[in-house]
């Protein structure tokens, strides 16, 4: 089976927001089918939308420039590359100024294990989603890692007993 997989937008374009321009009913169906099925091919999603592989490679090209689609990436078994570890962190700064918030996140960037790192409002400033290989690993880590970054007041950690949803899909 051959895979076609579209040239990946550059870095910094990966960041862009998407364009304000609005969706069609066909760009949804293409968006769609690579949510469920990011290696198919040009040909088979040209196929599964209605439309010629070369409008349909046109489409999906445009999609891309357009930051609608920021990326293609195979999803991992945590456990099978020693990450089953999943920890939800709470983060608190000691101050909320726009050079604290860019200090953290500057240093928060460079810690491979942190997948996801969000801004929230409420009672943490931050929630990191952290993937490790046991608690001993995280501990490593909070210790060594978290608590040193710049402007961290509280940590707030959970771990997570099990994960019931973690494939889910954007509604398009």
């Amino acid at each position: 089976m051959s895979v076609t997989v579209p040239e990946l937008p550059k870095i910094g374009q990966m960041d862009a927001a998407p364009s304000n321009a609005g969706l069609s009913a066909l760009d949804r169906r293409i968006l769609r089918a690579l949510q469920r099925n990011g290696r198919m091919s040009n040909a088979a999603l040209a196929r599964e939308v209605g439309l010629s592989p070369a409008a349909c490679w046109t489409h999906t090209k445009d999609l891309f420039e357009r930051g609608v689609i920021r990326g293609v990436r195979a999803l991992l078994d945590p456990e099978a590359v020693g990450r089953g570890t999943l920890v939800l962190v709470g983060v608190v700064l000691d101050r909320s100024t726009p050079e604290s918030f860019a200090a953290f996140e500057q240093a928060v960037r460079t810690l491979d294990q942190v997948l996801e790192c969000v801004l929230v409002a409420g009672e943490v400033d931050y929630f990191l989603r952290i993937r490790v290989r046991d608690l001993a690993a995280f501990n490593r880590l909070h210790s060594e890692r978290i608590i040193a970054l710049p402007g961290v007041r509280q940590v707030r950690t959970f771990f997570v007993m099990n994960e019931i949803k973690t494939d889910g899909l954007l509604p398009v």
